[in-house]
Protein backbone atom coordinates (compact mmCIF):
# COMPACT_ATOMS: atom_id res chain seq x y z
CA UNK A 1 0.00 0.00 0.00
CA UNK A 2 1.07 3.71 -0.99
CA UNK A 3 0.43 6.67 0.95
CA UNK A 4 -1.05 6.84 4.56
CA UNK A 5 -4.22 5.02 5.30
CA UNK A 6 -6.95 7.51 5.13
CA UNK A 7 -9.11 8.25 7.86
CA UNK A 8 -11.58 6.03 6.74
CA UNK A 9 -9.54 3.35 6.78
CA UNK A 10 -8.17 4.58 10.27
CA UNK A 11 -11.84 4.11 11.48
CA UNK A 12 -12.30 0.77 9.87
CA UNK A 13 -9.32 -0.39 11.99
CA UNK A 14 -10.27 1.39 15.36
CA UNK A 15 -13.85 0.14 14.92
CA UNK A 16 -12.29 -3.54 14.67
CA UNK A 17 -9.97 -3.21 17.73
CA UNK A 18 -13.42 -2.14 19.20
CA UNK A 19 -14.33 -4.87 19.75
CA UNK A 20 -11.63 -6.24 22.09
CA UNK A 21 -11.54 -2.86 24.68
CA UNK A 22 -13.64 -0.03 25.20
CA UNK A 23 -12.16 2.90 23.77
CA UNK A 24 -13.62 6.16 25.14
CA UNK A 25 -14.04 9.34 23.18
CA UNK A 26 -12.16 10.73 26.03
CA UNK A 27 -9.49 8.59 25.02
CA UNK A 28 -9.53 8.97 21.50
CA UNK A 29 -9.50 12.52 21.35
CA UNK A 30 -5.78 12.12 22.34
CA UNK A 31 -4.74 10.24 19.38
CA UNK A 32 -2.50 11.95 16.98
CA UNK A 33 -1.95 9.97 13.18
CA UNK A 34 1.32 11.38 11.77
CA UNK A 35 1.57 14.36 13.56
CA UNK A 36 4.19 15.16 15.86
CA UNK A 37 2.85 15.27 19.41
CA UNK A 38 2.56 18.54 21.48
CA UNK A 39 5.16 18.68 24.10
CA UNK A 40 3.90 18.24 27.80
CA UNK A 41 0.54 17.37 26.78
CA UNK A 42 -0.37 13.79 27.31
CA UNK A 43 -0.94 12.18 23.41
CA UNK A 44 -1.19 8.95 22.00
CA UNK A 45 0.94 8.98 18.51
CA UNK A 46 0.02 6.39 15.88
CA UNK A 47 2.72 6.96 12.85
CA UNK A 48 1.36 6.94 9.51
CA UNK A 49 3.66 5.52 6.81
CA UNK A 50 3.89 6.79 3.38
CA UNK A 51 5.91 3.98 1.73
CA UNK A 52 4.50 0.85 0.06
CA UNK A 53 4.94 -2.79 1.63
CA UNK A 54 8.57 -4.36 0.83
CA UNK A 55 9.01 -7.74 2.76
CA UNK A 56 12.65 -7.69 2.28
CA UNK A 57 12.01 -4.52 4.95
CA UNK A 58 9.69 -6.42 7.34
CA UNK A 59 11.24 -6.46 11.00
CA UNK A 60 10.46 -8.60 13.87
CA UNK A 61 9.61 -7.80 17.16
CA UNK A 62 9.26 -11.09 19.32
CA UNK A 63 9.30 -12.97 16.43
CA UNK A 64 6.00 -11.09 15.12
CA UNK A 65 6.46 -9.27 11.52
CA UNK A 66 5.51 -5.77 11.26
CA UNK A 67 4.50 -5.10 7.60
CA UNK A 68 5.53 -1.21 7.53
CA UNK A 69 8.28 -0.39 10.39
CA UNK A 70 8.86 3.65 10.81
CA UNK A 71 12.34 2.59 11.85
CA UNK A 72 13.93 -0.76 11.40
CA UNK A 73 16.39 -0.11 14.41
CA UNK A 74 13.87 0.24 17.07
CA UNK A 75 12.77 -2.98 18.29
CA UNK A 76 9.37 -2.35 20.67
CA UNK A 77 5.81 -1.58 19.37
CA UNK A 78 5.46 1.37 22.12
CA UNK A 79 7.75 3.48 23.97
CA UNK A 80 6.56 6.22 27.02
CA UNK A 81 8.26 10.12 26.55
CA UNK A 82 6.90 11.59 30.07
CA UNK A 83 3.16 10.79 29.78
CA UNK A 84 3.21 10.66 25.91
CA UNK A 85 2.57 7.16 24.21
CA UNK A 86 4.70 6.54 21.23
CA UNK A 87 4.00 3.89 18.62
CA UNK A 88 7.23 3.33 16.88
CA UNK A 89 5.83 1.61 13.59
CA UNK A 90 2.68 1.87 11.71
CA UNK A 91 1.13 -0.93 13.19
CA UNK A 92 -2.53 0.83 11.72
CA UNK A 93 -1.73 0.05 8.39
CA UNK A 94 -0.39 -3.22 9.00
CA UNK A 95 -3.49 -4.17 10.44
CA UNK A 96 -5.34 -2.48 7.52
CA UNK A 97 -3.23 -4.10 4.96
CA UNK A 98 -3.89 -7.81 6.32
CA UNK A 99 -7.51 -7.85 7.69
CA UNK A 100 -8.98 -5.43 5.02
CA UNK A 101 -7.72 -8.08 1.96
CA UNK A 102 -5.94 -5.39 0.32
CA UNK A 103 -3.71 -8.04 -0.88
CA UNK A 104 -6.38 -10.21 -2.83
CA UNK A 105 -8.57 -6.93 -3.94
CA UNK A 106 -4.98 -6.07 -5.54
CA UNK A 107 -3.17 -8.68 -6.80
CA UNK A 108 -6.21 -10.46 -9.20
CA UNK A 109 -4.77 -12.99 -9.24
CA UNK A 110 -6.33 -16.67 -9.00
CA UNK A 111 -6.19 -20.21 -9.46
CA UNK A 112 -8.08 -22.52 -11.84
CA UNK A 113 -10.93 -22.76 -9.81
CA UNK A 114 -10.60 -18.36 -9.63
CA UNK A 115 -9.50 -18.51 -5.76
CA UNK A 116 -6.95 -16.38 -3.95
CA UNK A 117 -3.79 -18.88 -4.17
CA UNK A 118 -1.93 -19.63 -1.14
CA UNK A 119 1.12 -19.62 -3.16
CA UNK A 120 0.71 -15.73 -4.09
CA UNK A 121 -0.44 -14.74 -0.47
CA UNK A 122 2.26 -12.66 2.11
CA UNK A 123 1.11 -15.30 4.09
CA UNK A 124 3.45 -17.79 2.36
CA UNK A 125 6.19 -15.13 1.54
CA UNK A 126 6.33 -14.40 5.17
CA UNK A 127 5.28 -17.84 6.53
CA UNK A 128 3.16 -16.64 9.09
CA UNK A 129 0.02 -18.20 8.26
CA UNK A 130 -0.17 -20.17 11.43
CA UNK A 131 -0.20 -17.15 13.30
CA UNK A 132 -3.17 -14.28 13.43
CA UNK A 133 -0.80 -11.23 12.99
CA UNK A 134 -3.71 -8.86 13.52
CA UNK A 135 -4.48 -9.94 16.47
CA UNK A 136 -0.81 -9.87 17.93
CA UNK A 137 -0.91 -6.20 16.70
CA UNK A 138 -4.03 -5.11 18.37
CA UNK A 139 -2.48 -6.85 21.55
CA UNK A 140 0.46 -4.49 21.29
CA UNK A 141 -2.34 -1.43 20.74
CA UNK A 142 -4.34 -2.77 23.99
CA UNK A 143 -1.27 -3.01 26.10
CA UNK A 144 0.23 0.23 25.41
CA UNK A 145 -3.30 2.02 25.51
CA UNK A 146 -3.94 0.40 29.25
CA UNK A 147 -0.40 1.89 29.99
CA UNK A 148 -0.89 5.23 29.15
CA UNK A 149 -4.41 5.19 30.68
CA UNK A 150 -3.10 4.48 34.13
CA UNK A 151 -0.67 7.13 33.83
CA UNK A 152 -2.89 10.02 33.33
CA UNK A 153 -5.69 8.43 35.51
CA UNK A 154 -8.18 7.72 32.67
CA UNK A 155 -10.65 5.29 32.54
CA UNK A 156 -9.74 1.75 30.08
CA UNK A 157 -11.41 -1.57 29.83
CA UNK A 158 -11.08 -4.64 27.87
CA UNK A 159 -14.46 -5.88 27.03
CA UNK A 160 -14.10 -7.97 23.99
CA UNK A 161 -16.76 -9.65 22.58
CA UNK A 162 -15.84 -13.20 22.81
CA UNK A 163 -15.00 -13.78 26.75
CA UNK A 164 -13.90 -17.66 25.49
CA UNK A 165 -12.57 -19.48 22.71
CA UNK A 166 -15.12 -20.53 20.24
CA UNK A 167 -14.59 -23.64 17.97
CA UNK A 168 -17.08 -23.34 14.85
CA UNK A 169 -17.49 -26.38 13.27
CA UNK A 170 -18.84 -27.16 9.82
CA UNK A 171 -19.91 -29.66 7.40
CA UNK A 172 -20.64 -28.82 3.34
CA UNK A 173 -23.25 -31.06 2.12
CA UNK A 174 -21.81 -31.58 -1.73
CA UNK A 175 -23.04 -35.27 -2.28
CA UNK A 176 -25.85 -37.30 -0.07
CA UNK A 177 -26.15 -39.69 -2.13
CA UNK A 178 -22.83 -42.62 -2.03
CA UNK A 179 -23.96 -44.27 -4.57
CA UNK A 180 -25.59 -42.31 -6.83
CA UNK A 181 -25.45 -42.77 -10.56
CA UNK A 182 -22.85 -40.19 -11.24
CA UNK A 183 -20.41 -41.50 -8.06
CA UNK A 184 -20.90 -44.90 -9.08
CA UNK A 185 -19.95 -43.83 -12.48
CA UNK A 186 -17.33 -42.32 -11.34
CA UNK A 187 -15.48 -45.55 -9.46
CA UNK A 188 -15.26 -47.40 -12.48
CA UNK A 189 -13.89 -44.44 -14.12
CA UNK A 190 -11.29 -44.98 -11.18
CA UNK A 191 -11.23 -48.90 -12.46
CA UNK A 192 -10.46 -48.10 -15.63
CA UNK A 193 -8.20 -45.91 -14.97
CA UNK A 194 -9.62 -43.02 -16.68
CA UNK A 195 -9.04 -40.97 -13.35
CA UNK A 196 -6.61 -41.35 -10.29
CA UNK A 197 -7.63 -43.49 -7.78
CA UNK A 198 -6.93 -43.25 -4.55
CA UNK A 199 -7.11 -46.90 -3.60
CA UNK A 200 -5.38 -50.30 -4.27
CA UNK A 201 -5.88 -51.56 -7.19
CA UNK A 202 -7.66 -54.55 -5.66
CA UNK A 203 -9.62 -51.58 -3.35
CA UNK A 204 -10.53 -50.08 -6.40
CA UNK A 205 -12.14 -53.34 -7.79
CA UNK A 206 -13.90 -53.83 -4.21
CA UNK A 207 -15.38 -50.11 -3.95
CA UNK A 208 -16.18 -49.62 -7.67
CA UNK A 209 -18.58 -53.14 -7.51
CA UNK A 210 -19.71 -52.42 -4.05
CA UNK A 211 -21.02 -48.90 -5.14
CA UNK A 212 -22.54 -50.91 -8.05
CA UNK A 213 -24.21 -53.54 -6.00
CA UNK A 214 -25.88 -50.63 -3.85
CA UNK A 215 -26.53 -48.41 -6.95
CA UNK A 216 -28.60 -51.14 -8.43
CA UNK A 217 -30.18 -52.87 -5.15
CA UNK A 218 -33.45 -51.23 -4.65
CA UNK A 219 -33.60 -52.73 -0.96
CA UNK A 220 -29.82 -51.12 -0.22
CA UNK A 221 -30.47 -48.74 2.63
CA UNK A 222 -26.61 -48.50 2.95
CA UNK A 223 -25.38 -44.75 2.25
CA UNK A 224 -22.29 -43.24 4.30
CA UNK A 225 -22.85 -39.83 3.28
CA UNK A 226 -26.33 -39.60 4.44
CA UNK A 227 -24.69 -39.29 8.43
CA UNK A 228 -26.30 -36.15 9.87
CA UNK A 229 -27.37 -38.61 12.90
CA UNK A 230 -24.26 -39.30 13.70
CA UNK A 231 -22.83 -35.92 12.99
CA UNK A 232 -25.37 -34.37 15.17
CA UNK A 233 -24.58 -36.96 17.58
CA UNK A 234 -21.28 -37.04 18.26
CA UNK A 235 -21.16 -32.96 18.05
CA UNK A 236 -24.12 -33.27 20.48
CA UNK A 237 -22.63 -35.68 22.70
CA UNK A 238 -19.61 -32.99 23.52
CA UNK A 239 -22.03 -29.66 23.88
CA UNK A 240 -20.82 -29.23 20.43
CA UNK A 241 -23.67 -26.90 17.97
CA UNK A 242 -22.01 -27.12 14.17
CA UNK A 243 -23.96 -25.32 10.72
CA UNK A 244 -24.77 -27.17 8.02
CA UNK A 245 -24.17 -25.80 4.60
CA UNK A 246 -26.61 -26.81 1.66
CA UNK A 247 -25.59 -26.95 -1.94
CA UNK A 248 -28.30 -26.88 -4.49
CA UNK A 249 -28.10 -28.65 -8.01
CA UNK A 250 -28.29 -25.35 -10.11
CA UNK A 251 -28.02 -25.67 -13.86
CA UNK A 252 -24.73 -27.85 -15.41
CA UNK A 253 -22.30 -26.39 -13.09
CA UNK A 254 -20.82 -28.40 -10.54
CA UNK A 255 -22.81 -28.38 -8.41
CA UNK A 256 -24.84 -30.73 -6.10
CA UNK A 257 -27.06 -33.50 -7.24
CA UNK A 258 -29.83 -32.22 -5.31
CA UNK A 259 -32.43 -29.98 -4.79
CA UNK A 260 -33.77 -27.76 -1.31
CA UNK A 261 -37.51 -28.93 -2.38
CA UNK A 262 -37.18 -32.62 -1.67
CA UNK A 263 -39.50 -34.44 0.90
CA UNK A 264 -36.12 -36.11 2.74
CA UNK A 265 -33.79 -32.62 2.56
CA UNK A 266 -36.45 -30.61 4.35
CA UNK A 267 -37.07 -33.32 6.99
CA UNK A 268 -33.58 -33.13 7.57
CA UNK A 269 -33.00 -29.84 7.75
CA UNK A 270 -36.29 -29.64 10.23
CA UNK A 271 -34.55 -32.22 12.39
CA UNK A 272 -31.24 -30.80 12.55
CA UNK A 273 -33.12 -26.83 13.00
CA UNK A 274 -35.37 -28.68 15.98
CA UNK A 275 -32.02 -30.00 17.56
CA UNK A 276 -30.36 -26.23 17.71
CA UNK A 277 -27.78 -27.28 14.25
CA UNK A 278 -27.77 -24.49 11.73
CA UNK A 279 -29.11 -24.38 8.16
CA UNK A 280 -27.12 -22.36 5.56
CA UNK A 281 -26.25 -22.05 2.33
CA UNK A 282 -22.83 -23.18 0.45
CA UNK A 283 -23.13 -21.15 -2.79
CA UNK A 284 -23.08 -22.56 -6.12
CA UNK A 285 -19.97 -22.18 -8.47
CA UNK A 286 -21.86 -19.14 -10.14
CA UNK A 287 -23.35 -17.70 -7.37
CA UNK A 288 -19.79 -16.11 -6.48
CA UNK A 289 -20.15 -13.75 -9.09
CA UNK A 290 -23.66 -13.75 -10.18
CA UNK A 291 -25.71 -11.79 -8.56
CA UNK A 292 -28.85 -13.46 -10.26
CA UNK A 293 -27.45 -16.96 -9.14
CA UNK A 294 -26.69 -16.44 -5.54
CA UNK A 295 -30.27 -14.79 -4.95
CA UNK A 296 -32.47 -17.92 -6.40
CA UNK A 297 -30.35 -20.70 -4.42
CA UNK A 298 -30.66 -18.28 -1.55
CA UNK A 299 -34.67 -18.24 -1.75
CA UNK A 300 -34.89 -21.78 -2.61
CA UNK A 301 -33.22 -22.58 0.63
CA UNK A 302 -35.02 -20.26 2.48
CA UNK A 303 -38.52 -21.30 1.28
CA UNK A 304 -37.37 -25.22 2.12
CA UNK A 305 -35.55 -24.30 5.70
CA UNK A 306 -37.25 -24.03 8.99
CA UNK A 307 -35.24 -21.33 10.23
CA UNK A 308 -33.75 -18.16 8.33
CA UNK A 309 -31.04 -18.44 6.33
CA UNK A 310 -27.97 -16.16 7.36
CA UNK A 311 -24.71 -17.83 6.48
CA UNK A 312 -22.87 -19.43 3.42
CA UNK A 313 -19.78 -20.72 2.78
CA UNK A 314 -18.91 -20.70 -1.54
CA UNK A 315 -18.44 -23.95 -2.85
CA UNK A 316 -15.01 -24.79 -3.74
CA UNK A 317 -13.88 -21.31 -1.74
CA UNK A 318 -14.38 -19.49 -5.01
CA UNK A 319 -14.33 -16.06 -4.49
CA UNK A 320 -13.37 -12.57 -5.85
CA UNK A 321 -13.17 -9.50 -3.70
CA UNK A 322 -15.02 -7.32 -3.25
CA UNK A 323 -17.60 -8.98 -5.63
CA UNK A 324 -18.57 -11.88 -3.61
CA UNK A 325 -18.80 -10.29 -0.82
CA UNK A 326 -20.85 -7.31 -2.30
CA UNK A 327 -23.34 -10.34 -3.74
CA UNK A 328 -23.79 -12.19 -1.07
CA UNK A 329 -24.83 -8.64 1.31
CA UNK A 330 -27.31 -7.96 -1.47
CA UNK A 331 -28.57 -11.39 -1.26
CA UNK A 332 -29.51 -10.45 2.70
CA UNK A 333 -26.78 -12.79 4.24
CA UNK A 334 -25.48 -11.76 7.47
CA UNK A 335 -21.97 -13.79 7.85
CA UNK A 336 -19.99 -15.78 5.22
CA UNK A 337 -17.28 -18.34 6.46
CA UNK A 338 -15.19 -18.93 3.36
CA UNK A 339 -12.06 -17.03 3.46
CA UNK A 340 -9.52 -20.05 4.19
CA UNK A 341 -6.86 -21.29 2.12
CA UNK A 342 -7.46 -24.36 0.18
CA UNK A 343 -4.09 -25.59 0.37
CA UNK A 344 -2.89 -24.86 3.86
CA UNK A 345 -4.73 -24.38 7.19
CA UNK A 346 -4.53 -21.34 9.15
CA UNK A 347 -5.51 -17.73 8.97
CA UNK A 348 -6.51 -16.22 5.58
CA UNK A 349 -6.18 -12.85 6.62
CA UNK A 350 -4.28 -12.90 9.80
CA UNK A 351 -6.96 -12.89 12.40
CA UNK A 352 -9.01 -15.19 14.20
CA UNK A 353 -12.00 -12.93 15.17
CA UNK A 354 -14.82 -12.45 12.97
CA UNK A 355 -14.18 -9.22 11.05
CA UNK A 356 -15.78 -7.27 7.61
CA UNK A 357 -13.52 -6.62 5.13
CA UNK A 358 -13.22 -3.36 2.93
CA UNK A 359 -15.41 -2.08 -0.22
CA UNK A 360 -12.37 -0.13 -1.81
CA UNK A 361 -14.50 0.51 -4.46
CA UNK A 362 -17.06 2.67 -2.34
CA UNK A 363 -14.16 3.37 0.78
CA UNK A 364 -15.91 1.68 3.61
CA UNK A 365 -16.43 -1.51 5.52
CA UNK A 366 -18.48 -3.92 3.82
CA UNK A 367 -21.63 -4.74 5.48
CA UNK A 368 -21.03 -8.69 6.12
CA UNK A 369 -19.63 -11.03 8.75
CA UNK A 370 -16.50 -12.65 8.10
CA UNK A 371 -15.56 -15.68 10.39
CA UNK A 372 -12.43 -17.16 9.02
CA UNK A 373 -12.04 -20.48 8.13
CA UNK A 374 -9.00 -22.27 9.93
CA UNK A 375 -8.70 -25.65 8.44
CA UNK A 376 -10.57 -28.00 6.28
CA UNK A 377 -10.68 -31.85 5.65
CA UNK A 378 -9.44 -31.79 2.43
CA UNK A 379 -6.57 -29.16 2.75
CA UNK A 380 -4.71 -31.25 5.39
CA UNK A 381 -5.52 -34.86 3.53
CA UNK A 382 -5.69 -33.98 0.08
CA UNK A 383 -3.65 -30.67 -0.97
CA UNK A 384 -1.10 -31.01 2.07
CA UNK A 385 -1.04 -35.01 2.59
CA UNK A 386 -0.36 -35.11 5.57
CA UNK A 387 -1.45 -38.24 8.12
CA UNK A 388 -3.40 -38.22 11.05
CA UNK A 389 -0.59 -37.40 13.59
CA UNK A 390 0.86 -34.60 11.17
CA UNK A 391 -2.91 -32.85 10.93
CA UNK A 392 -3.32 -33.39 15.03
CA UNK A 393 -0.35 -31.75 15.71
CA UNK A 394 -1.21 -28.50 13.57
CA UNK A 395 -4.86 -28.40 15.14
CA UNK A 396 -2.73 -28.46 18.23
CA UNK A 397 -0.70 -25.31 16.87
CA UNK A 398 -4.38 -23.38 15.60
CA UNK A 399 -5.96 -23.97 18.73
CA UNK A 400 -3.32 -22.92 20.71
CA UNK A 401 -2.88 -19.53 18.95
CA UNK A 402 -6.44 -18.89 18.63
CA UNK A 403 -6.69 -19.53 22.87
CA UNK A 404 -4.48 -16.81 23.11
CA UNK A 405 -6.98 -14.55 22.06
CA UNK A 406 -10.17 -15.91 22.65
CA UNK A 407 -10.81 -16.09 19.13
CA UNK A 408 -12.46 -18.44 16.95
CA UNK A 409 -11.35 -22.11 15.14
CA UNK A 410 -13.11 -22.97 12.45
CA UNK A 411 -13.03 -26.90 11.03
CA UNK A 412 -14.81 -27.74 7.88
CA UNK A 413 -15.80 -31.31 7.71
CA UNK A 414 -17.64 -32.71 4.49
CA UNK A 415 -20.00 -35.04 5.63
CA UNK A 416 -18.88 -37.17 2.84
CA UNK A 417 -15.14 -37.75 4.29
CA UNK A 418 -15.30 -40.50 6.29
CA UNK A 419 -14.12 -42.84 3.40
CA UNK A 420 -12.09 -45.58 5.65
CA UNK A 421 -11.07 -47.46 2.44
CA UNK A 422 -9.13 -44.08 1.51
CA UNK A 423 -8.02 -43.63 5.00
CA UNK A 424 -8.68 -46.26 7.36
CA UNK A 425 -9.08 -44.69 11.07
CA UNK A 426 -10.72 -41.62 9.60
CA UNK A 427 -13.96 -41.39 11.84
CA UNK A 428 -12.23 -42.08 14.90
CA UNK A 429 -9.91 -39.87 14.31
CA UNK A 430 -12.61 -36.89 13.77
CA UNK A 431 -13.68 -38.06 16.99
CA UNK A 432 -10.97 -37.70 18.42
CA UNK A 433 -10.14 -34.25 17.25
CA UNK A 434 -13.55 -33.36 19.28
CA UNK A 435 -12.40 -34.90 21.82
CA UNK A 436 -9.65 -32.67 22.09
CA UNK A 437 -10.82 -29.42 21.04
CA UNK A 438 -13.51 -29.76 24.03
CA UNK A 439 -11.01 -30.94 26.28
CA UNK A 440 -8.93 -27.40 25.78
CA UNK A 441 -12.70 -26.02 26.70
CA UNK A 442 -13.88 -24.36 23.31
CA UNK A 443 -17.20 -23.44 23.22
CA UNK A 444 -18.42 -24.57 20.36
CA UNK A 445 -21.38 -23.04 18.63
CA UNK A 446 -22.44 -22.15 15.61
CA UNK A 447 -22.00 -19.74 12.68
CA UNK A 448 -25.32 -17.99 13.48
CA UNK A 449 -24.57 -17.68 17.31
CA UNK A 450 -21.01 -15.90 16.44
CA UNK A 451 -22.35 -13.32 13.92
CA UNK A 452 -25.04 -12.76 16.47
CA UNK A 453 -22.89 -12.17 19.14
CA UNK A 454 -20.87 -9.27 16.80
CA UNK A 455 -22.12 -5.96 17.57
CA UNK A 456 -24.78 -3.97 15.07
CA UNK A 457 -23.34 -1.18 13.27
CA UNK A 458 -24.55 2.38 14.37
Amino acid sequence: MKKRLSQHQIEYVLEHLGHHASISPELRRLFLYGTTPEPGVPQVYFPLSEEALDPGQVIRIDDIPVLYPVDRSITSFYTFENNTLLFRHDLLKSVFHLLSGYEEYKSRMSDELGRFPYTASLQKRLEIVSKPLVNYYFEAILEGLEVFCKLNSLPFQRSPVFKNPIFALSHDIDMIDAYHFFETGYKFKMLLKLVPSPYSRTDTWRVAFSSLYHFLNPFSRKNPFWNFDFLMKSEADRGFRSSFYFLEKDGIHDNSRYQFRTKRIREMMNRLSEKGFEVGIHGTVQSATDQEAMNRTVANLRQAAPAKVEGIRQHYLKYRLPQTAQIQQKAGLNYDTTLGFAEHEGFRNSYCWPFKLYDFENNQALDLWQIPLTMMDVTMFGYRKMDFEQIHLSIQELVREVQKFNGVFSMLWHNSFFDEYEHPGITSFYLDQLDYIRSMKLEGITGREIAGRMPVAN
